[in-house]
């Protein structure tokens, strides 16, 4: 069947994106206005505002589906099920766009009803870029600037966690420290440039290895640990000694220097009356062990 113009025109409309920018002054806001914004300031966790934007939303305007998505900060968060009338909102600040929204509902959104949903999307803005800011500061003060993993800070935090569910559901749980032999040698004769860089690589082939569920974190220098969940003390070791061997074996390119480098291992299983400090202090004598032994070596626990 054949559309009229005034179908495509409908079509267009339908699915054109509604740009929404910040509002420009505070004292142009009616109080409702205002209490909405100062509920929205109220916390800067990206969940609860779109909750608590969504919670708003719905005193004014009725619907059914609402979704925020921002593919650059990889958040996708839905409310309800999508249904046929939509409108997607951008919401832009300083002509950076800070994610989209879209709200549909079984009818058709009148004029007055996009024009106050418009209204307190422009409310939104701030507190979502101040949600945004605020959760890549968290991400930054947790990830390792030079390889891009996880950090000791972030270490820190997870480690009594792991141990707590592992000893309470009866889960196994490894945690392997890895450090890398004369590292310092290489930072002596090509400079901590290519240090970083060698680093950098070290990382993304421990993460090759590893299973999505195992947590790899650079702990400090030249030395890196990785918590493997559920897994078994025998099958970690093999694991460990692969890592070992691939790392022996390549020839690193750092920014056309080729450098050869060997690693460290120590590999301990938790235990029923571990603590925090018993678990990582075990872990780090079984890497000394393999040090002692005469480096590029694995020591793990005994059963």
């Amino acid at each position: 069947m054949k559309k009229t113009k005034n179908s495509a025109d409908h079509n267009n409309r339908k699915n054109s994106i509604i740009i929404i920018k910040p509002i420009k002054k505070v004292e142009s806001l009616t109080e409702e206005s205002l209490r909405t914004m100062y509920i929205l300031q109220s916390t800067l966790d990206i969940n609860i505002l779109i909750e608590l934007f969504d919670h708003e939303l719905k005193k004014m305007v009725s619907h059914d589906y609402l979704n925020y998505k921002n593919s650059v900060e990889n958040i996708n968060i839905d409310s309800g099920e999508i249904i046929k009338e939509k409108l997607i909102f951008n919401l832009k600040i300083n002509n950076n766009s800070l994610g989209k929204f879209v709200i549909a509902r079984n009818i058709k959104f009148n004029k007055w009803e996009i024009n106050e949903i418009k209204h307190l999307m422009s409310v939104l803005v701030q507190p979502i870029n101040n949600a945004l800011h605020y959760r890549q500061a968290i991400t930054n003060a947790s990830i390792d600037p030079v390889t891009k993993l996880n950090n000791r800070t972030l270490f820190n935090k997870i480690i009594n966690q792991e141990i707590d569910f592992a000893q309470r559901y009866e889960q196994k749980l490894l945690l392997m420290m890895l450090d890398l032999d004369n590292f310092k040698k290489i930072n002596d004769s090509y400079g901590h440039n290519i240090g970083d860089i060698l680093l950098s690589l070290i990382g993304k082939t421990l993460t090759e290895f590893m299973r999505r569920s195992d947590l790899v974190f650079r702990y400090g220098g030249d030395e890196f640990c990785i918590i493997l969940r559920n897994s078994i003390l025998d099958g970690a070791n093999k694991l460990a000694n692969r890592v070992r061997n691939n790392i022996n074996e390549k020839e690193f390119d750092c920014n056309d220097i080729k450098i050869k480098i060997s690693m460290s291992i120590g590999l301990a299983e938790l235990r029923h009356d571990d603590d925090c400090m018993k678990f990582i202090e075990r872990a780090d004598k079984l890497l000394y062990k393999a040090k002692k032994a005469g480096r590029n070596n694995v020591k793990a626990d005994v059963k």
